[in-house]
């Protein structure tokens, strides 16, 4: 089905709540390790899986820290976010509250049985160090090889596990040659962030040579996985040497995601037996210069998977710039437009503006938004035209502005998501289903409040909320198994407010049994025409976009 059609809304209406495709096996395990070629290892599927299976689940050998502005948000156990509301086991909700340590005031939790946990796995090895150093904290990666090494000096890491780190590739001598100046991962840097530190004071283990220890810090920087939310915002850094097998390709065959401390691979589509699993270690939705430039400073490689083997290099599936695009600009036209947005889109993070409130960020950005508007043939799904829109959504909703920031949002629902994330299980596109689902439910309660311009919009379009809010809340239900996992916290959550819905819509016009699918269907036609007018109208209104 073509993209901007709602597959994933006929896949859900046609089959319920749920999919056949989506399968939750439940194991723990379905890989092996292989050859995979230059790479050196990788994993490789021991059966074949269909799309959003669950091949590996991992608790044990992972190895996860908060970043350090993320220390005073999250529960450093069960990684809780006090942004969330955390469900119990029978389905209640409790607010989180974050306590910090009595001994080094640096890490906080969640509640008794997460400090228990926390305490005994090994907190209770670093405590008295953090608390010598504060109110110093140490980096994320410093914190992360102290914790491993901690481990090992107490006997608490197992030996496959310490085996395992041991053998992760380095790439030392090519961080030594690092002359990129506009890199984090310069040696340089990297000296100055770990030499200070008191690695170097602890009883270091007999099988750490003088070289694993130069080289742990390189070892955590090339192996190490972003630590996000169910929701995909980072948190912090985490390490598991079995997740480090996975390989990098920009046509990955699956996805990583975080439910607390359990790092989940599930599948985005149908992978053969025997078929090595990848997945994106960079933004795969950016050009394929882009790309091969972001994998050869951050990981010293060039890229040989299919897409940037392609003549010419393709992103996503698609030639690279499309050629009505290409027709239209050349490349050094192109180039300094994407390069003039990324750098407005770059102006709107400065903290100077950032201080001074969503109003003076939306300047930068409309600017960039206006760069575009003469370019016809630039697609909505090109980078940095899809990171620049997902910006913009983010201050318009910190100016409630609810009307534009909800037309941008449909904009990258109908004509960039089914382009960047084709799967109906991928979990971003998921995430983003549900954030607009929630924009949805906000949107119609400002209108109850009277918000003129929600009035407005409801009207110009006659929208019927409940039935888009029904209809997505379908769409995310249908595909929440396969995208994060039927135990997960975002699973979970999305029970919950599906149960609280139908609770609400009881007794209305449509009853516990829904609006139907021609219900459903007639009210996605009205929202594509929201988001292909809906901007030009609200200007037509006097208002910015």
């Amino acid at each position: 089905m073509a993209p901007g059609s709602s597959d994933s809304l006929a896949l859900a209406l046609s089959t319920g709540v749920g999919s056949a495709e989506v399968v939750d096996s439940g194991a723990n395990n379905y890989t092996y390790t292989g050859k995979a070629g230059l790479a050196g290892n990788g994993l490789f599927a021991a059966k074949g899986f269909r799309p959003g299976e669950l091949v590996l689940k991992l608790e044990a050998d992972v190895t996860s820290v908060l970043d350090s502005p993320r220390l005073g948000v999250a529960c450093e156990w069960c990684f809780v976010t006090v942004e969330e509301v955390d469900g119990g086991g029978d389905g209640s909700e409790r607010e989180v509250k974050l306590r910090k340590c009595g001994g080094c005031g640096v890490v906080r939790v969640c509640g008794e049985a997460c400090q228990k946990a926390s305490w005994k796995h090994h907190h209770k090895y670093e405590c008295k160090i953090f608390k010598r150093l504060y109110p110093k904290v140490l980096p994320n990666t410093v914190r992360l090889l102290l914790r491993l090494l901690l481990l090992r000096q107490n006997n608490a890491l197992p030996q496959s596990d310490w085996e395992g780190f041991l053998n992760l590739q380095h790439h030392l001598e090519d961080f030594k040659a690092q002359r990129d100046s506009q890199s984090h991962n310069t040696w340089q840097n990297i000296q100055e962030e770990y030499v200070p530190h008191p690695i170097t004071l602890l009883p270091l283990p007999n099988t750490l040579s003088n070289i694993h220890l130069t080289a742990s810090p390189t070892q955590i920087l090339i192996n190490s996985l972003t630590l996000v939310t169910p929701t995909y915002t980072p948190l912090g850094l985490s390490l598991s040497p079995t997740a480090a097998l996975l390989n990098h390709s920009c046509t990955p065959n699956t996805c990583i995601s975080f439910s607390g401390p359990t790092l989940s691979v599930r599948t985005l589509h149908s992978i053969p037996k025997d078929t090595e699993l990848t997945i994106s270690y960079i933004d795969i939705t950016n050009p394929a210069s882009a790309r091969h430039a972001d994998l050869l400073s951050r990981y010293f490689f060039p890229c040989a998977c299919p897409a940037c083997s392609a003549t010419p290099p393709q992103t996503l599936g698609r030639l690279d710039p499309p050629p009505a695009l290409a027709a239209a600009l050349s490349p050094t036209q192109l180039d300094g437009l994407e390069t003039r947005a990324r750098i407005l889109i770059q102006e709107s993070l400065d903290p100077s503006i950032l201080a001074r409130g969503p109003s003076a960020r939306l300047k930068p950005l409309q600017e960039a938004l206006a760069l575009f508007a003469p370019h016809k043939t630039y697609p909505p799904y090109r980078q940095p035209l899809a990171a620049l829109r997902a910006e913009l959504v983010l201050v318009l909703l910190a100016a409630q502005q609810w009307v534009p920031a909800l037309v941008h949002t449909l904009l990258t629902y109908f004509r960039v998501d089914p382009f960047l994330f084709p799967e109906a299980v991928h979990p971003v596109r998921v995430v983003h289903k549900w954030v607009l689902l929630k924009l949805v439910l906000q949107v119609a309660a400002v209108g109850q409040e009277g918000d003129e311009g929600v009035r407005a919009m409801e009207r110009k379009w006659e929208l019927e909320w409940g039935v888009v809010v029904w209809g997505l809340l379908q769409e995310v239900e249908g595909s929440v198994v396969g995208s994060h996992g039927v135990e997960s916290r975002f699973a979970a959550e999305v029970r919950r407010e599906g149960e609280r819905f139908r609770v609400d819509v009881r007794g209305g016009p449509y009853g516990e049994a829904g609006p139907g699918r021609k219900g459903v269907e007639r009210e996605w036609g009205r929202l594509r025409k929201v988001a292909d007018e809906g901007l030009t109208w609200w200007e037509d209104q006097g208002a910015s976009v």
